[in-house]
């Protein structure tokens, strides 16, 4: 059984980059002003006023479909969806995970549509209310120097926007480098504290606005209950553990590889050092998700490797 740290060596403030802090300050409604606050620099073409939380678990619309689990999934008074995602660790496929996971709120509105058509009112017309998604990544993405990647439909010569109801956003945290005297917007201020209100042990004199103040009250240690006390304990030992075994099966593997390449070149050695990787990690008991996001496998080679490997 993983041994749990004192909270005491963790600093003042919880980490906003663990799945359960995540969910606790962007996706609860006692803190959902917090979360209007934090769209509305995300989106500020958009009046938001208030949203709804939405069950984040989104069922296909087939039986058999695949299920969606959101970290936070709302919707505004004037029926616009948005989907924020907290991605701590790496993923080869995050846009195309991005792509899929806005699939599910697209066609519960055309369900939803014809369900009502079926009822003997006027036919659908295929008019969506605006299906937004914020990826907010603790690891570096795309290969430049930019913190935020905003992409949407468009005509690729004349740049003509297709349509305003889709809009992906994409907010790299890990390559935010700006220090406390350099905040200048208030996008400057989020990003600031996602990557070090953990390591803060004071409130900064330019983060005293009445949301993060409302924010640091709620992300301070001190203030949590037991039961969220464990429960924070538990999410960041969980997220260690799952580091500590990414980067163990990647040193791993990386030597292996390195041999093999040195004696069947650098593509085929790459290869090799994937397989190793996930090799090892299924060795040390890794899930099938984290072994994706480390090697960029897919799930059916996963299950192979791990068939292969149980039957040697």
């Amino acid at each position: 059984m993983t041994e749990l740290v004192k909270v005491g060596s963790e600093g003042k403030y919880i980490d906003l980059m663990v799945d359960w802090s995540f969910k606790k300050i962007f996706g609860t409604e006692v803190n959902k002003d917090i979360l209007i606050e934090f769209l509305k620099v995300i989106f500020p073409q958009y009046a938001i006023s208030d949203i709804t939380y939405v069950p984040t678990e989104q069922l296909g619309i087939m039986e058999d479909d695949r299920k969606a689990i959101f970290d936070v999934l709302c919707r505004t008074e004037d029926g616009k969806t948005f989907l924020v995602e907290m991605q701590r660790g790496y993923q080869k496929h995050f846009f195309e995970r991005a792509l899929f996971y806005t699939s599910f709120p697209i066609m519960k509105q055309g369900k939803k549509a014809l369900a009502e058509e079926a009822r003997g009112n006027r036919p659908w017309d295929f008019s969506l209310d605006g299906v937004f998604f914020l990826g907010i990544l603790n690891f570096k993405y795309e290969d430049d120097e930019m913190t935020e990647h905003r992409y949407r439909l468009m005509e690729a010569t004349s740049k003509k926007l297709m349509t305003d109801k889709l809009e992906f956003v994409f907010v790299e945290v890990e390559k935010f480098d700006k220090g406390e005297d350099e905040l200048e917007t208030d996008l400057d201020k989020w990003l600031y504290l996602l990557k070090n209100m953990s390591n803060l042990l004071e409130r900064p004199e330019r983060l005293r606005d009445r949301i993060f103040t409302k924010l640091f009250d709620v992300a301070e240690l001190a203030q949590l209950d037991d039961e969220d006390r464990t429960n924070y304990i538990k999410s960041m030992n969980t997220e260690r553990d799952t580091y500590n075994q990414i980067e163990y099966a990647r040193e791993s593997g990386r030597e292996e590889g390195r041999e093999e390449g040195r004696k069947e070149g650098k593509e085929e050695g790459r290869g090799e050092e994937r397989l190793k990787i996930a090799m090892n990690l299924i060795r040390v008991g890794a899930s099938c998700e984290v072994i994706t996001q480390a090697t960029g496998l897919s799930a059916e080679e996963v299950s192979r490797l791990k068939n292969e490997l149980s039957n040697a």
